[in-house]
């Protein structure tokens, strides 16, 4: 995964290298109590492009998944 890749997730996040190394994003919007207490978050790291992408495609998993469900 290069940094380039990352751009198909840039519609939701902010995606930038970090100071001290690694990779964060940042929601463009903020989430809802509610949300967050599905398990989203408003911001996610890794220490590379690729990890980045495996926590941005777990959020992804996670929104996509039905808000009907019964906790």
């Amino acid at each position: 995964m290069t940094p380039q890749e990352l751009r198909c997730y840039e519609r939701t996040w902010i995606i930038s290298s970090a100071v001290a190394g690694g990779w964060y994003a940042v929601r463009r919007i903020a989430l809802s109590v509610h949300a967050q207490k599905r398990g989203l978050s408003e911001i996610r790291c890794g220490a590379s492009p690729a990890e980045l992408a495996r926590h941005l495609a777990a959020e992804t998993r996670l929104e996509t998944r039905s808000w009907n469900h019964t906790p």
